[in-house]
């Protein structure tokens, strides 16, 4: 009797595999802060996790690990001393820089401590110049082959050979996303703010033709394994032309000034419609997605000596490809 009363007074303990999907559902279900803010963090908040950490040293210990799951950094001094466990933990990375590629920098993001990251997230501050600071990345080969998402918030200039730098640093990505307030256009070769006569459609998908800018999908096709690209850009409303439900232009980033004179000529519009039909697209890619956001274009910032340098250098890697 006294061993089986000494059985029934144990407090019965799950399996600790059993815990962490409890604790990692918990975690699931906090609402975030909101995805779509950039330079903030989208975690939930510290004091709904921190009871957890007050229950037992097991659930403390599973409670970390759902809660480091995401980390958030404002700086790369916050990736030189993280713990060991972070290694191991650490699915996604969100990196805040807000600094400018006009400035020489020693001191790098350091991705070596995260052996298991699956997602990179980085925002820029959108007022600065930042289109290379992607190079401030330190990401030893095994981690950047094993990264399958990047996200990245408010290039000031996403030209192509942003899309190329990523297509070199990252070889196994699988989804990316980009959010900024300019896009490329392919028949001028500039980053412009589109504009509009009226608010485009919340979204347009593309499956079974690329939609993407030539020179974005040229430079993304060492990519082997990228099956979606997400795009977010910016619009006003003072255009010349409108981008209806149909999508009959299949509209890839063209600019207003670009449709308002080029398209004008039938035969120009539909040979560079049956271009796009036609267009090679990375191997494995499904699906492009493009999203819209409204803003004025007097908030947007756009550097006019980048934009001639930048679009003289695009023309000259036009003319070797021709």
């Amino acid at each position: 009797m006294r061993e089986t009363d000494a059985t029934y007074s144990r407090s019965p303990q799950l399996p600790t595999e059993l815990l962490r999907e409890v604790v990692h559902h918990y975690a699931r279900a906090m609402p975030s802060r909101g995805h779509d803010k950039p330079r903030e963090s989208y975690k939930p908040l510290w004091s709904d996790f921190e009871p957890l950490t007050l229950a037992s040293k097991a659930l403390r210990q599973l409670a970390l690990e759902a809660w480091f799951e995401v980390y958030y950094a404002q700086s790369p001094d916050d990736l030189l001393n993280v713990w060991p466990e972070f290694s191991i933990w650490t699915r996604e990375l969100h990196c805040v820089e807000l600094g400018t590629d006009l400035q020489i920098r020693p001191v790098q993001w350091s991705l070596r401590a995260f052996r298991r990251l699956r997602k990179l997230r980085v925002d820029f501050d959108p007022a600065q110049s930042n289109a290379m600071l992607l190079m401030r990345f330190d990401h030893p080969r095994n981690i950047a082959a094993q990264l399958q998402e990047l996200e990245v918030h408010d290039v000031s200039w996403p030209s192509p050979m942003v899309l190329r730098l990523i297509s070199q640093a990252f070889p196994g990505l699988r989804v990316l996303k980009l959010a900024q307030d300019l896009v490329w256009c392919n028949l001028c070769n500039i980053c412009r703010f589109a504009t509009f006569k009226d608010h485009p459609p919340e979204e347009i998908v593309y499956e079974k033709v690329v939609g993407l800018p030539k020179h974005y999908a040229m430079y993304l096709m060492p990519l082997t394994k990228l099956q979606s690209v997400h795009l977010t850009v910016s619009y006003g409303l003072r255009g010349l032309t409108s981008l209806n439900q149909s999508n009959n232009d299949l509209w890839s980033g063209e600019c207003d000034a670009c449709m308002d004179m080029m398209f004008a000529s039938e035969g120009f519009k539909a040979e560079w419609i049956e271009r796009k039909k036609t267009m090679e697209r990375p191997p494995s890619l499904k699906c492009v997605r493009w999203k819209f956001r409204h803003k004025n274009q007097e908030e947007v910032v756009v550097d006019l000596e980048d934009e001639l340098e930048n679009a003289t250098g695009q023309n000259e890697d036009d003319e070797d490809d021709d």
